[in-house]
């Protein structure tokens, strides 16, 4: 994973040292994801790739109650883009089992973008009184804590009916107003000078040994020496071990013996 998000840590530690007033840190997503289950309180923003994002989404929304409970938004330049992190529920569709809290957090965000802070404090505080009065979807409905459960329809009546109320037990929301999120223009990088350091070919070889294939392959060595051969991401050639499972794509690294300027 080192290798692989590089490029990202490396841009992130870029517009981080950008920003020192705001402390930051980098983790490896496996013990990220732990502290996030066991001491979420330990985050404030947490910027991952989108596939990261998408379970860590999950996991933290569980943490809640409820994946159902957590709204998103997809912000660009010129475009937005608000919905809950989850996908459909065809087995629940047309049931009203549905918790519709996603769907309503993500609207949230969007009156929040678009200027309208008074209007996202009022659904959100409605919406917290009804979840501390145990008015509660399945999902998230728990013996001896909530007090009623309820569909989708009902919970949204529930939200409605006590709009412009807040709430005694969870914090009441208050939002900073005229706030618009700004996002720099972006700008391409001078092009880099740049030295040819070596050559990635990816061969379809259904052969059985490596070393076979490392054989044919320095035969045609000219210029370019092979330096080793890689199968899903793994170094099996040379020194490799056999029990690695093999398929039939190959990436063979190979070096000049002298470097090229400007490739």
């Amino acid at each position: 994973m080192k290798h692989t998000d590089g490029l990202f840590v490396q841009v992130f530690k870029e517009i981080a040292a950008e920003y020192p007033e705001i402390e930051s840190d980098t983790w490896i997503i496996d013990i990220g994801a732990a502290r996030l289950s066991d001491t979420p309180e330990m985050f404030d923003v947490v910027v991952m790739p989108n596939l990261y994002g998408d379970v860590v989404s999950d996991i933290t929304a569980q943490i809640s109650g409820s994946v159902g409970m957590a709204g998103s938004s997809n912000i660009g330049e010129s475009v937005a883009m608000f919905e809950a992190i989850h996908g459909s529920a065809p087995d629940i569709a047309g049931h009203g089992m549905a918790n519709p809290s996603g769907l309503l957090r993500g609207a949230i965000m969007m009156l929040n973008h678009i200027g309208q802070q008074d209007v996202a404090e009022k659904v959100i505080n409605a919406w917290a009184c009804a979840i501390e009065e145990g008015i509660h979807t399945a999902d998230i409905y728990k013996v001896g804590v909530s007090k009623e459960k309820v569909g989708t329809t009902e919970f949204a009546r529930a939200v409605i009916d006590r709009l412009g109320l807040q709430p005694k037990q969870l914090k009441p929301q208050s939002f900073a107003k005229d706030v618009k999120l700004n996002l720099p223009k972006y700008k391409r990088r001078p092009k880099a000078q740049k030295t040819l350091k070596g050559v990635d070919v990816f061969v379809d070889w259904d052969g059985g040994r490596v070393e076979e294939l490392a054989e044919r392959l320095e035969r045609l060595n000219s210029d370019i020496k092979l330096t080793m051969i890689t199968n899903r991401g793994v170094k099996v050639w040379p020194e490799g071990f056999e029990e690695t499972f093999c398929t039939d794509h190959w990436g063979c690294l190979s070096h000049p013996f002298h470097d090229y300027e400007g490739f």
